[in-house]
């Protein structure tokens, strides 16, 4: 129905919008590593979700079945990426982060033949030569040292890399697991495997435990939720395209909050980036 259409859309928004607040949220948290962020954003993320499963008795989505070993490849990167991808937010800027994050369906189009058996089309050409283009305008390599600016730009890269990755996975493994599956799994595997690094004392803990929670219900749980409900009554395209607004809203809350400078090399960078992710994601 049109109207089911027109709400699915309006969820994917919403979805894309809480996203890209992630980075705002995580500005605001101090004395932790990008690592102990995402530690805590994940376990709280994990104990209100099962929580939430339970209350509605729904624990039988949580079964394992067959492709555990991808399911299990899918958290790794997922949490790679959320590392990644927070690490260049603290020593970059908000902005750069989320533009070198967008540049996964770059790396889909290079490895998908090979990974997924899917052609590589004349689109796909193209956004890969303008997004590749949008990377050296806003890494500038002749810059590049060990600065924590450059560190930065490098985790955001690897940021781009492990999302393409995990989309390819989480692809795979869709046939067998709803995305609600992928991301419940992906929590707990993920808290299990930051223990070590990312437990930081209590009163770090308190002092930041507003914008922890924050991080873990509006950018994750509820994120999650409203984008698989959209996602279902709309088509995968629509949603690709939609969710594009969260680079752009990323960067458009990081100058109008964060009071964040952006260059306008970066500004092209970004735009030649994004408008290689259209090209890719409108393609047939």
């Amino acid at each position: 129905m049109k109207t089911d259409r027109f709400s699915g859309y309006g969820e994917i928004i919403i979805a894309a919008i809480l996203w890209s607040l992630a980075g705002i949220f995580a500005k605001q948290i101090t004395g932790m590593s990008a690592q102990s962020i995402i530690f805590y954003r994940v376990s709280f993320a994990f104990i209100i979700f099962f929580f939430a499963l339970v209350m509605t008795g729904k624990l039988n989505i949580l079964k394992l079945r067959e492709k555990r070993s991808y399911l299990f490849l899918f958290s790794i990167l997922q949490m790679a990426t959320m590392v990644a991808y927070f690490i260049s937010i603290m020593n970059a800027s908000v902005s750069i982060a989320v533009l070198l994050l967008s540049t996964a369906p770059i790396y889909i189009t290079i490895f998908s033949p090979w990974l997924l058996k899917e052609k590589i089309r004349t689109k796909g050409i193209i956004a890969l030569v303008l997004s590749l283009a949008g990377i050296l305008l806003i890494v500038d390599p002749g810059k590049l040292d060990f600065k924590p600016f450059s560190i930065g730009i490098l985790a955001g890269i690897a940021s781009g890399i492990f999302y393409a990755f995990e989309v390819m996975t989480s692809k795979y493994v869709s046939s067998t697991y709803s995305g609600y599956t992928q991301a419940f799994w992906s929590f707990l595997i993920a808290t299990i495997i930051l223990i070590p690094v990312g437990i930081v004392p209590l009163e770090v803990v308190s002092s930041n435990l507003i914008y922890l929670l924050i991080l873990a219900i509006f950018p994750t749980i509820l994120a999650v939720s409203l984008y698989f409900n959209g996602l279902k009554k709309v088509k995968t395209q629509s949603a690709s395209i939609l969710g594009l607004i969260e680079p752009i809203s990323a960067v458009f809350f990081a100058v109008i909050i964060l009071g964040e400078n952006i260059s306008n090399l970066e500004i092209t960078g970004g735009a030649l980036i994004l408008i290689g992710a259209a090209l890719v994601t409108t393609d047939r």
